[in-house]
């Protein structure tokens, strides 16, 4: 049996799905021959993420020239039937994303086109959290609900043998127009069983990704699995009520040996220098965990790495084994700064006081700090902006990431959002860097978008160059002017300081180009 992975990325590369290359694992174990299709180089229209942080300054530029990374124009079903002649599979399992699903339905079609016999099987986060708008694609066979670690294996055995799928657990299926849901079994738990992850299949190019403006060959891991927060933007409460309460641990993690061992095959096959954990909360791990964690990698591994954290879980010993292990970067979720927001609207557990001690003792250790923050949520306004920009500039993150609320299929903000009028819910869910994705009421999408591109000139800015940046946010000439001004300020200031603001006591002067600006029209314009 062969098996056609299909990624249908419309974003960012430089990263390989630790999803896919743990079941083409799983399926090569098993004697099936395994490859993908990746749409991550095609151009579809979208601006890649990195592309706009860059240009708003959350990234610093780094040098591609080297890499063949542009997205490049395509003709899709000419593509993708090469791929199919070439390969000739007998099963393509599509992972999409919920803003993938469009992407995904036109090379479903292309697939059912080439031969009405090859079986089309969707999973990951559109197939189990929207399966009515993935199915409403009939050249889509079948879905899976949950986790495919079992599932999939368990499917392709079926379909091989010549057997009926439609029994097997976590599958979901049309029978005479009604969609059919059958049990989820368990979560997995004997995660050390697992085979090493297969990155055999994906395109050379996924390796490559900068850190602080420097190229790395990128290794996408994960220790522990699941969260047990109940963030309300986020799938992962949806997740656990799919599985019900009988599921086992939703919370499961590798032991440190098998963590070392597949990590020092993963560097010494595909040379490895970077690492990017993908655990929700690195920290939830307990010390005597973490200090086992860091005394065997600090031995065997020692390579670079970045983590997500919640401030909640962090503390000054955590930080001094996260130091030693060799952690260069944390990203802290800290999505909004207005207090009634956070703890009602997105359900946060971490709390501002938190947020600003474990991002100082992180600084304090020397390792960079940045920050998730989310714009454009319900019941935004401006005011509730600047409160964002405010609890950034306490913290003194390093290097503050900023993105539009995307209304996740089945999370409770999203309902939030229709309830309220902010979002039509038959819209569909294609996300945009750059784009407010909601209509509310108290800001508009110009001013968000306005306040996006600017969001980190605002945090890492002196107040005095608050009327400027304000100025700059009108699109007219002055305006463009100034950001242009304003942006390389940021650059000479933050960039070259590695994200703290030093001016060398320059202000002065940076100010009077600014003011001169201004003064160049002073009849058509003002500040």
């Amino acid at each position: 049996m062969k098996i056609l992975f299909v990624w249908p990325n419309k974003d960012q590369f430089g990263r390989k799905p630790i999803s896919i290359a743990l079941l083409s694992a799983i399926l090569k174990s098993k004697g099936y021959d395994v490859d993908l299709f990746d749409t991550t180089f095609f151009d579809f229209g979208f601006e890649d993420n990195s592309s706009f942080r860059t240009k708003i300054r959350i990234f610093k530029e780094a040098d591609f020239s080297a890499f063949d990374v542009k997205k490049k124009k395509i003709n899709l079903e000419e593509t993708l039937i090469k791929k199919l002649n070439e390969f000739k599979p007998d099963i393509c399992a599509v992972s999409a994303l919920s803003d993938e699903i469009s992407i995904g339905f036109e090379i479903s079609k292309i697939v059912k086109k080439w031969n009405a016999q090859t079986i089309v099987v969707w999973g990951n986060k559109a197939a189990t959290m929207a399966p009515e708008k993935v199915f409403a694609c009939k050249y889509i066979d079948f879905l899976c609900i949950g986790e495919g670690i079992e599932f999939l294996p368990d499917f392709v055995e079926c379909i091989a043998k010549g057997d009926d799928p439609r029994r097997i657990e976590n599958i979901s299926f049309r029978d005479n127009g009604r969609i059919v849901r059958m049990p989820v079994r368990p979560y997995y738990q004997k995660l050390d069983s697992l085979p090493f992850l297969d990155w055999t299949i994906f395109d050379k190019r996924q390796f490559i990704n900068p850190y602080d403006g420097r190229m790395y060959r990128f290794g996408d891991y994960m220790i522990y699995w699941g969260c047990p927060y109940y963030c309300t933007y986020c799938i992962n409460a949806s997740y656990r009520k799919i599985y019900g309460k009988n599921a086992g641990p939703f919370l499961r993690c590798y032991s440190v040996d098998r963590v070392i061992k597949e990590l020092k095959y993963l560097v010494n096959k595909w040379q490895i220098n970077f690492f990017r954990f993908h655990d929700e909360d690195f920290c939830l791990k307990s010390i005597k965990y973490l200090d086992d964690l860091t005394r065997k990698y600090s031995e065997e591994i020692n390579i670079p790495f970045s983590i997500m954290a919640n401030a909640h879980n962090i503390n000054l010993e955590k930080i001094r084994l996260l130091k030693k292990m060799n952690c260069v970067s944390v990203t802290l979720g800290i999505e909004t700064g207005n207090t009634i927001m956070r703890k009602k609207i997105l359900k946060r557990l971490d709390s501002k006081k938190e947020i600003i001690e474990s991002t100082k003792m992180l600084n304090d250790a020397g390792i960079r700090t940045s920050s998730f923050n989310m714009l454009g949520i319900p019941f935004e306004s401006r005011k509730t902006v600047m409160e964002t920009i405010e609890l950034n500039r306490k913290a003194q993150v390093r290097y503050p990431n900023v993105g539009f609320f995307s209304p996740l299929e089945e999370t409770e903000l999203r309902e939030i959002a229709i309830k309220n009028g902010f979002l039509n819910k038959n819209r569909g869910v294609v996300f945009k860097d750059g784009i407010p994705n909601l209509d509310l009421p108290d800001i508009s999408k110009k001013e968000l978008i306005a306040l996006i591109e600017r969001f980190v000139l605002y945090i890492k800015m002196p107040k005095v160059f608050y009327k400027y940046i304000e100025r700059s946010e009108r699109k007219d000439k002055l305006g463009k002017r100034l950001t242009s001004a304003l942006y390389k300020i940021y650059d000479e200031c933050v960039f070259v300081n590695d994200g703290f603001w030093n001016d060398y006591a320059k202000v002065g002067y940076y100010i009077k180009i600014l003011s001169n600006i201004c003064k160049k029209d002073a009849r058509n314009y003002s500040v």
